[in-house]
């Protein structure tokens, strides 16, 4: 980052910022909602937006650089809030990329470290680049651009509302000419937090976005809204690395189930007319997967010895689980094959456990004899559960005597 002279260069003047974020403190904030971290008046600029084709670089002293997130929540919440806004309005949801994020957040560390307040670049007194010319450093090719900026806001919800309340920011942010979105959030500084919201379009990129943009999704069924309508007559869809779908006619909405497994989804949408094609895909972390229906282990041996009639082992455990989510399953046991064997509990929940025992009878055990059983788990629901139910097979050997070998412990 570039060296700062003075609280705020020479561009900002601090008392035009508490003059206006007093009244703002007013309107967003009651008293008992400020913390002492907070007693800095939040401020806000003016918002900012181009239209048409990109601008040429006109200066090389903003050059890029890469930041991982101080908080990677609060730039994901200011995202969702954005695409909440926006669906009030029945607008498109728009798309996070990583290239505006590394946009946004270096201008908020740019900010924070060089104590200004401005969509410029600054390094003290000196400009050093227009907020288009930072902003084509990180995102190529555009023809719309918009930025929101703020500081002293401790929350993205905060934030949000202070944007929101801000008719120029509002715009923005409900702006119909931009399809993607990048959000920056830095500590430190004067107000010790600074934020920025990049927006833009690429005329060449149509975005799907599953969810509203959302992070994490508890449930498989999702909504996907694809960009292109007008441009795009047909559109295929799979999940993962999964098989496509057959081609269907273009809709920007559409409901879509994810495939049922905990974990990062992705949908990837193929979009032509005539022989133009296009793709674009999208993530979430889908938090639970389908209950899958677990039994372990799926055998089990026993031994019996003809000259001692000792059982070995005397008993086994078998585990039930649901390995797919969080879900608690019922089950029963039923001993299909085996009158040799016994089972308790016959009934249980996940997760569980049910143990296995062969009778001890010695009339049923003949010498170098092997019995053969099974035992059939199943879950007890309304609907299909995937894996049940589940065979464990066991068997007995009859055998003179069991041979324990002991092997010597070997320390290296």
């Amino acid at each position: 980052m570039k060296n700062g002279s003075g609280l705020f260069g020479n561009k900002v003047n601090p008392i035009f910022l508490l003059g206006v974020t007093f009244l703002m403190l007013v309107s967003l904030l009651s008293p008992a909602a400020v913390k002492a971290e907070d007693r800095l008046p939040p401020a806000l600029d003016e918002g900012v937006t181009l239209e048409g084709e990109e601008n040429s670089i006109q200066f090389t002293g903003c050059d890029r650089q890469n930041f991982e997130p101080v908080n990677g929540d609060f730039e994901q919440r200011v995202v969702e809030l954005v695409n909440e806004e926006r669906k009030k309005q029945d607008l498109p949801p728009l798309k996070r990329i990583i290239d505006l994020d590394y946009a946004a957040r270096y201008h908020a560390r740019d900010m924070a470290e060089d104590q200004y307040f401005s969509h410029d670049s600054y390094d003290g007194s000196q400009k050093i680049c227009g907020w288009s010319t930072r902003i084509g450093k990180f995102y190529s090719n555009w023809n719309s651009l918009a930025e929101n900026i703020a500081a002293g806001y401790a929350t993205p919800d905060d934030v949000m509302r202070g944007w929101m309340n801000s008719s120029g920011h509002r715009a923005n942010i409900l702006s119909a000419s931009n399809r993607e979105i990048g959000v920056g959030y830095w500590t430190g500084g004067y107000y010790r937090h600074y934020w920025v919201q990049d927006f833009g379009r690429r005329s060449s990129v149509y975005p799907v976005v599953i969810q509203r943009e959302y992070a994490k999704t508890s449930s498989a069924d999702v909504e996907l809204y694809i960009y292109g309508q007008g441009v795009w007559t047909e559109m295929r869809l799979r999940n993962d690395d999964g098989e496509w779908t057959a081609w269907q006619p273009f809709q920007p909405q559409i409901n879509w189930r994810l495939n049922w497994i905990k974990g990062i989804r992705t949908v990837t949408v193929e979009l032509r007319n005539g022989l133009q094609t296009t793709q674009s895909s999208d993530t979430i972390e889908l938090t639970t997967g389908e209950p899958q229906f677990d039994v372990q282990p799926a055998s089990l041996t026993f031994f019996y010895e003809a000259g001692t009639g000792r059982l070995i082992p005397l008993s086994a455990s078998v585990s039930v689980q649901n390995s797919g989510n969080d879900q608690a399953l019922n089950w029963t046991a039923e001993n299909t094959h085996g009158d040799w064997l016994s089972v308790s509990p016959q009934t249980g929940n996940t997760p569980g456990n049910l143990v296995i025992a062969p009778l001890n009878n010695p009339g049923l055990f003949v010498q170098n004899e092997i019995l053969s059983g099974s035992l059939t788990i199943r879950a007890s629901s309304n609907v299909p559960v995937a894996g049940s139910p589940k065979q464990v097979a066991v068997q007995l050997l009859v055998v003179e005597q069991v041979r324990q070998v002991y092997l010597p412990m070997v320390r290296r």
